[in-house]
């Protein structure tokens, strides 16, 4: 599915949430700073040169140290609190499935538009095979009418069985044949066995092909291709019997150590053979013969051609069978890619709420200390401004400047609020009913898709009834 990889992407990198600098809010001893700043000495020393003028309504010297003091620790914690900050809305940021909410239900209805494309598809290829089956019925149908057959074909036994079967026939022609050609043969046991074995490939090819071939003409129901088989079957028996009687004159001939024994085999054809040695070459010629001519018509079904149309349609059932299977199988995975990745982007959905509000509960208590860290800094620097004050007024004779009497205020800047919109609870809640509506959508249509794929039983029995 090719849809929800695209929402993978909003997936959170789970890196760890930290806090990445040390605490920057620093608390300042004011006794510590009193001292370190010498503000009673220096406040009895400019109060005795009547300093600062009772007119002046800026900072004086030491103020502006006491200032520049406070504002110096002040700045240190703004640069670390704004890399705290820029740490927390970087999170923030890295949580994108939130931020895209929208698309949840956008790649929801891709992800199901895409499953019931891939029905489509199955369902074309199962139907061009459901309409090779219905011609295939049709194509037997019409062949057991036209030859008028009620019985199924009959199963074929193995090719290797029956080509081995012929083999072995000739085989075994061959050595009987060679012990009794062998006499009288200037090439000895080889000649004998050269010339069995020419014997016996005309012997036993010739009658597997009629066995094959002509055999089963017999069994047509049309008179005259009956007759042509018997009057086939009938040529080749005679040919046979004449074939072997002269392998048996041949044997004789040899035997007698007549010039050219192939000559005079034809000669001698009429007569009775010679030797018991030549009626065993005879009757070992038929029966190798018969056998092979059996195996060849065995070979298939005896009626000419139901085999082969048997055949076609046990394999069209066959496949049909296969495709079912394979289409099941493939939506079957597609359908639980298809949910597994809707369930792991709800868990994720969830799991990324939880944390941006974990987040941002942190990010709003840093936020806070930084405010009182700021409210700690401004009454730490008018406490300390109210040492240098009183020992300044206590060692001067003149009225001190009326802004004695006021606050240093502190110059601040605020944090930045929180980067995006705030996501409302019922935007996350209708992500989440997408979702359980996608695997509840893909779950129905493939029960549906499943449901149209049709049975072979049930396709032959809408076929049997028309």
């Amino acid at each position: 599915m090719g849809a929800w990889p695209k929402v993978r992407g909003f997936f959170d990198r789970s890196e760890p949430l930290r806090a990445p600098m040390d605490d920057p809010f620093i608390q300042i001893d004011r006794a510590e700073a009193t001292s370190a700043l010498r503000l009673r000495e220096r406040g009895a020393e400019q109060g005795a040169l009547e300093l600062p003028a009772t007119s002046m309504q800026t900072l004086d010297v030491v103020e502006a140290d006491v200032a520049a003091f406070i504002q110096d620790h002040f700045e240190r914690a703004q640069i670390d609190a704004a890399n705290s900050i820029r740490t927390y809305d970087s999170r923030l940021n890295a949580l994108s499935l939130i931020a895209n909410l929208s698309s949840i239900r956008t790649q929801a209805m891709i992800a199901l538009s895409d499953f019931k494309a891939e029905v489509v598809n199955r369902r074309g290829r199962l139907t061009t095979s459901r309409d090779a089956i219905v011609d295939s019925y049709a194509e037997l149908r019409d062949f057991r009418k036209d030859n008028r057959l009620r019985r199924p074909a009959h199963d074929a036994p193995p090719s290797t069985a029956t080509i081995g079967t012929i083999l072995v026939c000739w085989l075994l022609e061959t050595i009987a044949n060679s012990m009794f050609l062998r006499l009288g043969d200037s090439m000895g046991w080889l000649g004998g066995v050269i010339a069995a074995a020419v014997v016996g490939a005309i012997n036993v090819g010739v009658a597997a092909v009629v066995g094959r071939v002509l055999w089963p003409l017999v069994n047509r129901r049309e008179t005259g291709m009956r007759v042509v088989g018997w009057l086939a079957i009938a040529t080749w028996f005679v040919l046979t019997v004449t074939w072997n009687l002269l392998a048996g004159h041949y044997r004789d001939a040899k035997s007698l150590a007549l010039p050219s024994p192939e000559t005079a085999a034809l000669g001698m054809l009429g007569s009775g053979l010679e030797s018991i040695y030549s009626y065993g070459l005879l009757i070992a010629g038929l029966v190798f013969a018969f056998g092979a001519a059996i195996s060849g018509y065995k070979m298939d079904d005896p009626y000419p051609g139901y085999g082969p149309v048997s055949r076609r349609h046990a394999k069209r059932c066959d496949d049909y069978v296969t495709d079912v299977e394979d289409a099941t199988g493939e939506l079957t995975a597609i359908r639980d890619d298809a949910v597994g990745e809707a369930t792991d982007v709800r868990l994720e959905l969830g799991r990324q709420l939880a944390q941006r509000q974990q987040i941002l509960t942190h990010r709003d208590a840093f936020r806070r200390r930084y405010e009182e860290y700021a409210e700690h800094l401004e009454a730490t620097a008018n406490a300390l401004l109210q040492e240098y004050r009183t020992a300044n007024r206590s060692a001067r004779s003149t009225d001190a400047p009326t802004r004695f009497d006021q606050t240093w205020s502190l110059p601040r800047s605020p944090l930045p609020h929180a980067p995006g919109e705030d996501v409302p609870r019922s935007a996350i809640d209708a992500a989440e009913a997408d979702l359980e509506q996608t695997v509840t959508n893909i779950s129905k249509a493939f029960d549906e898709a499943i449901g149209s794929f049709e049975p072979l039983d049930e396709l032959k029995r809408r076929i049997a009834d028309g």
